[in-house]
């Protein structure tokens, strides 16, 4: 039987509070079909993408799913992961390398942009949420139970760098060699400026209410985008967008002005622009933040979800999510990738 994806909570008020958090994650990341149909489709739901260059990209999602594309975007061919778990995060420092990760521990690795994929060895079998590298050998991953993963060897040995209390880890982001965050469930924010040796908690908290007996908690964060060794973006339930400028010491919230839905990823460029993909919406900036827009689906994402959004370098941005879809940006319009 899976775990509950939101951890094990003694308290059973914890678990009626962020009720619709689990339920929302639950459909998103657990509700497989059976292993012999989900083989036969050609599109399972994608939860992350990532393009190390204008050209090239790799999307992950459920069942081992490992898309390519070598045009931008345009058309995409599927890869042989070698794993049938469920991929939440994937990330390539350059064309030829790059890792994904995800459930029971599973972490793979290519060394010629996904010809061939080889396991890696992970040293605890939890949900690995997400992926980051910052060379060839230096990366990061972030997983349940706050753990934090590092290897210095491009994969061949990971260790725990970091863990703390029961709560998951949904998204970790790198600028340089020293400066990074995690980000997870109840708002809770880890920051490090010195490659992980120390990572310091910035944010979040979870707590049982001596006078009610309720759980009170942050927001759950989803999605995170470091941008340099001061400023990062996050964002999670409730349409919650949060900004630091001080390398973590305050984080600012943003009015978007979009319902309270959930928010899952965040990507930016150095131009300023900002897309946020979530449960059923999709907002951008153009501006870093001052003003925000509902730019324009085709087909709409009414009844989808868009979890993972990353830029294509000088090419625009692209977003994956429900169902396998994928869509490109052009001139601020968004239109899905037939393939």
């Amino acid at each position: 039987m899976q775990r509950n994806f939101v951890g094990e909570k003694p308290p059973i008020q914890a678990l009626l509070t962020v009720l619709f958090v689990s339920i929302t994650i639950l459909l998103l990341l657990f509700s497989f079909p059976h292993p012999a149909e989900a083989q036969q489709r050609l599109k399972d739901d994608l939860f992350f993408v990532h393009f190390p260059n204008d050209t090239e990209g790799w999307a992950c999602g459920r069942w081992g799913a490992v898309l390519h594309t070598a045009d931008g975007g345009k058309s995409w061919e599927r890869q042989k992961s070698g794993t049938d778990s469920t991929l939440s995060g994937i990330y390539f420092v350059d064309a030829q390398n790059g890792w994904a990760v995800g459930d029971v521990g599973a972490i793979i690795h290519t060394a010629d942009g996904g010809k061939t994929w080889e396991k890696q060895e992970s040293p605890v079998d939890y949900f690995h949420m997400g992926v980051f590298f910052i060379t060839p050998e230096k990366g990061w991953v972030v997983s349940e139970r706050t753990n934090i993963l590092y290897t210095s060897d491009g994969g061949k040995t990971w260790s725990v760098q970091f863990s703390d209390e029961d709560y998951i880890l949904k998204a970790v982001s790198f600028v340089d060699e020293l400066h990074g965050w995690a980000v997870g469930e109840y708002g809770y924010i880890y920051g490090t400026k010195d490659g992980g040796v120390s990572w310091q908690h910035q944010a979040g908290y979870f707590e049982i209410s001596m006078e009610t007996g309720n759980p009170e908690g942050g927001n759950f964060l989803f999605g995170l985008e470091a941008i340099d060794p001061n400023t990062a973006w996050a964002v999670g339930i409730d349409g919650y967008v949060i900004k630091t400028e001080d390398g973590g010491t305050t984080w600012k919230e943003f009015r978007t002005g979009v319902e309270k839905t959930q928010l899952f990823g965040i990507a930016t460029d150095d131009k300023g622009d900002i897309m946020i993909g979530g449960d059923g919406i999709f907002i951008s900036s153009s501006d870093n933040g001052a003003t925000w827009q509902k730019p324009t689906f085709d087909p709409p994402l009414t009844y989808g979800w868009i979890y993972g959004v990353d830029n294509r370098c000088d090419s625009g941005f692209v977003a994956v999510g429900w169902e396998g879809a994928i869509y490109l940006n052009a001139s601020g319009a968004w239109k899905r990738v037939t393939y």
